[in-house]
Formats: structure tokens, C-alpha cells, sequence
């Protein structure tokens, strides 16, 4: 194995884009530590010698069944390590790597296809058996992801070697990831081999992980927040990731304990799912020395109970055309300043843009926009969406905040949820923050609903321990917000329809009431 590794990390010359490329502090990391355990899964643990060889082996195996620079590569699987090996191996082929979550369906995974007219599908055993519901237009090849990272298809040639290992420019198209979406067909985010390495940089500045780190990642790799935020940069310095197919809450404290995980990252509805396990009192949660929070707003109450524990929940701010990382909040600020997303990260430039353009002071909600080398290159063969979303080297974000005092960023909401009622707008995330603070409510949503006179209506949809009648929420809303802010209706649900990372899919409300 040795020498296969110091063959291949001698084809990679020293020069102005070393590292770049992404993957390649990985690679490096491993030539300097390769008995140290870099990935752990159910009962498997691979060594960073062992992780770099295996990508090696991959990088040969996709080279010699086509895959060449420039193709695209979908990867349909939960959460495993084949995911992170074929990964960084179609990036030393030059390909461009597209990962899908096992939630995503056939026709979700055809469109994909279709989109990118990808060369290659990686397929797990969990997913394999859907492939035959795939109605593409595409044809790609079919490899199951398995065999594929375990070196069963690689060939030992010279020539193949030398495929794998081709130099990289910053501004290459290294992944293709798909976003969720508020309406129609998901879009494509273009993030490049420069701009995964400065949201690198920037995560590293901005979180503090460390070469002993033991992280835990049970969210979606098919998400940036996931693959970037901490898995990436937890082994870029040296760390353990511990990989779980999906979030499972009894498990994931089980978890905690037996790995004695350093840091993670969750979504509110995680947190509070974990504070209702059976044996949560009594589980061993000191090796936490903090937690990653993002995807939807803090409750500050929740962020408090965690902060009791000892635990500093860390709410961030980022979104996957920005790699994802934007803001951190610092730790010593954890259990304060609820509304706050953090800082910027030290490569990041923001401004709050008020209607017609122009900068707005501290303190006033505007539009964010977000500038930095770690921003996306535009959507995939989408022109119109990236000219709308992309303009003059700033990322138009459509998310709502405000600059405070410290230079801290605070999101007030989403420009395109913004509920028009008699003429004034209500921003649902400033209305649902208060909502949640109410003790029969759990969770809550604002939407808004057609009405005659009004135009729209404010809507609260909660999810609640028991039942609260419109005059009680009302009632407990009144003195904190002014009168055309308070919901005119009230809506129960057993649970809010959320994304496999937790985030609101606020479309799905507009829906007829359950009640």
C-alpha cells in the first residue's frame, strides 16, 4: 500500500493550485498520517492510508469503464463511506460528481440525469433496485457503488494512473448539486474546485475544529451542509467522521456516547427529536463540545436547553449556492443573541440591499447579498436563473436580514414568503419566532391564505402538545406584534412537511386545512 500511495502523491506536483483541487488536502493529509482512523461505519473503520488507497482504486476503476475529464457522475445512495471515496475520485479523474439523496425519487433522479446528460449512475444497494423506474432520456452507465470503491473494477496500468491524476484549475467545475426548490424542477448549483477549497478556508476560520475531532454526520450528503460543512473539514484536519446512513435519534445518543463525538450537525427538529429519546436524561453527552446549528431558525428556548447541557448550539447561516458557509456565531455567543447567524466568515463580504439597490444601515431588514471566492459559478445550463441570481459578482440570496450593532448577521425570512395582507407585509419567519415561544406549541409555520378583502390573511400552522384555540395564540401574540401581523387563522398538523435536512417546505402548507 505504501507504495502505491508515495507512486500516485508523486504525480501530483507542488505548484500555485496545489490543494486545490478538491479532495487533495485529504490526499495529503493521509500521506502524513495514514494509521490514524479517518472514517467510521457500522463496524467498519478505514484509516486515512486505507481511504486514500481506496480512492486511488476507484479513480482507476471510473477511468477504465469511461469516465473522462469534464463527464458528469450521479451518485443515488444514503449516507456511506463509498459516497466520500467516489467522490474525490471523480475528482481526480476531472469529472464533475453529482450527489442524490436516498430520499429522491426515480423521476427526481431522471430529471437529474436528463439535465446534466451524465455519462455515469452509482448506485448503492438500497437504490439499485429503483433503477429499472428511471424513465431518462439519458443512458448513462450503470456501476454499483460497492464494487466500484472497493477496487474490484480498477485495472493496475501505468496509463490509467496517469488518467487519475490530471492538474486541476480553480475555476473547474467540480460538483453539481441540485436545490430542493419552492416550485418546479430543482436547479443545479455549479461550485468549482476554487470555491469548495475557500468555503473550506472559510469553515475552518470560522468553526473550531481540530485535529482530534470525532464528528458526526446523519444528515444527507446530498447536501451541502453535510459534505462541506464538517465532514470535508473534519478530515482535512486530520479528524474522525463517523458516517450514519440517516438520523435516527435513539441511535445517534447511542452514538455520542460510544464515539465520544466532539461536534455535529443538526436542524431544530433534530435537537428537540433527540430531547424526546427515551434514556436522553441519562446519556453520556459530555464529549460535545458543540453543535452545528442550520437549516431552519433557532428557537432560542431550545438553543437554551442545550446551553444548560454545556453544549453551545452554533447557529450559521449558509445556502448551497454559497458552498455553504456564510456566517458562524461565535461560541462564547451561543446561549445569547438569539436571533444572530454570527459574523461573516473571514472570506465572505455581505450587504443588505434595500428595494431600489442601495445599501441600508445597521439595524435595517433588507435583501442579503453575499459576495467571496466561495460562492457558486451559476446554475447548470440555467442562464435566466443565474442572471437573476448572480449580478455583478454578488449572490442575490432572496433571504431577508439585517446587519446588528456587532456586525452580526440576523435573517428576518425569505423575500418570496413575505405574506401581503391589506397592503403590509409580514415576514412569517419574525411571526412563527414568537409562535414557537407559546408552551403548548412545538413548532409552527406562518403561510399565507387568499382572502377577499384582505388579498392574503396571516395562516399559523402548529404542531402542538395540545390544543390552542385562534383567541388563545392571539391573545398571547398581542402585545408583541402589531395587529396586522397576528394570524387571522389557525391550522393543526401532527408535524410540519420538512426537507431530509430539516428545512420547512413551506409550498407543501398551501394545502387544504387539516383541521
Amino acid at each position: 500500500m505504501d507504495t502505491l500511495i508515495q507512486h500516485r502523491l508523486r504525480e501530483v506536483p507542488i505548484g500555485a493550485d496545489s490543494g486545490v483541487r478538491y479532495g487533495e488536502l485529504i490526499e495529503r493529509r493521509a500521506a502524513r498520517q495514514r494509521d490514524r482512523t479517518a472514517i467510521v461505519y457500522a463496524d467498519e473503520r478505514l484509516t486515512y492510508g486505507e481511504l486514500l488507497e481506496r480512492i486511488l482504486l476507484t479513480a482507476q476503476a471510473l477511468a477504465d469503464r469511461g469516465v473522462r475529464r469534464g463527464d458528469r457522475v450521479v451518485c443515488w445512495s444514503e449516507n456511506r463511506p463509498e459516497v466520500l471515496i467516489t467522490l474525490y475520485a471523480t475528482m481526480r479523474v476531472g469529472a464533475i460528481f453529482t450527489p442524490v439523496g436516498i430520499a429522491s425519487r426515480p423521476t427526481d433522479v431522471a430529471y437529474i440525469l436528463d439535465d446534466l446528460a451524465a455519462t455515469t449512475l452509482l448506485v448503492s444497494d438500497q437504490t439499485a433496485g429503483q433503477v429499472p423506474e428511471i424513465q431518462a432520456a439519458a443512458r448513462p452507465r450503470i456501476l454499483p457503488l460497492a464494487n466500484i470503491s472497493d477496487g474490484s473494477f480498477a485495472s493496475s496500468s501505468t496509463e490509467t494512473g496517469q488518467r487519475t491524476s490530471q492538474g486541476t484549475a480553480a475555476d473547474t467545475e467540480a460538483l453539481v448539486v441540485y436545490t430542493s426548490g419552492t416550485s418546479g424542477h430543482p436547479k443545479g448549483v455549479v461550485l468549482t474546485h476554487g470555491a469548495l477549497f475557500a468555503n473550506s478556508l472559510n469553515t475552518m476560520f470560522g468553526l473550531d475544529i481540530v485535529s482530534d475531532d470525532v464528528t458526526l454526520v446523519n444528515t444527507p450528503f446530498s447536501h451541502v451542509a453535510a459534505l462541506n460543512s464538517l465532514a470535508v473539514t473534519t478530515l482535512v484536519k486530520g479528524g474522525t467522521v463517523v458516517i450514519d446512513s440517516k438520523f435516527d435519534a435513539a441511535r445517534c445518543l447511542e452514538q455520542i456516547s460510544e464515539h465520544k463525538i466532539t461536534s455535529m450537525f443538526a436542524v431544530p427538529s433534530m435537537l428537540a427529536l433527540l430531547e424526546r429519546a427515551p434514556g436522553f436524561a441519562t446519556s453520556d453527552l459530555s464529549s460535545l463540545r458543540w453543535i452545528l446549528g442550520g437549516g431552519a431558525p433557532m428557537p432560542p428556548a431550545l438553543v437554551a436547553r442545550w446551553s444548560a447541557l454545556g453544549i453551545p448550539v452554533l447557529a450559521s447561516y449558509g445556502l448551497t449556492e454559497a458552498g455553504p458557509s456564510v456566517s458562524f456565531r461565535r461560541t462564547s455567543e451561543a446561549a445569547g443573541k438569539s436571533d444572530s447567524s454570527g459574523a461573516p466568515a473571514l472570506l465572505t463580504d455581505l450587504r443588505i440591499v434595500g428595494p431600489t439597490g442601495e445599501d441600508l444601515p445597521v439595524g435595517t431588514v433588507g435583501e442579503v447579498h453575499v459576495r467571496g471566492a466561495h460562492i457558486a459559478a451559476g446554475y447548470w445550463h440555467n442562464d435566466v436563473a443565474t442572471e437573476e441570481a448572480f449580478r455583478d459578482g454578488w449572490l442575490v440570496t432572496g433571504d431577508r436580514g439585517l446587519i446588528d450593532e456587532d456586525g452580526d448577521l440576523c435573517i428576518t425570512g425569505r423575500s418570496k414568503d413575505i405574506v401581503i395582507t391589506g397592503g403590509e407585509n409580514v415576514d412569517p419567519a419574525e411571526v412563527e419566532h414568537l409562535i414557537v415561544q407559546h408552551p403548548k406549541v412545538r413548532e409552527a409555520a406562518v403561510i399565507g391564505r387568499p382572502d377577499p378583502l384582505w388579498g392574503e390573511i396571516v395562516v399559523a400552522v402548529v404542531v402542538s402538545d395540545e390544543e390552542i384555540s385562534l383567541d388563545d395564540l392571539q391573545l398571547f401574540l398581542r402585545p408583541q406584534l402589531a395587529k396586522f401581523k397576528i394570524p387571522r387563522a389557525i391550522e393543526h398538523r401532527t408535524e410540519l412537511p420538512r426537507s431530509a435536512v430539516g428545512k420547512l417546505l413551506r409550498r407543501l402548507l398551501n394545502t387544504e386545512s387539516t383541521d
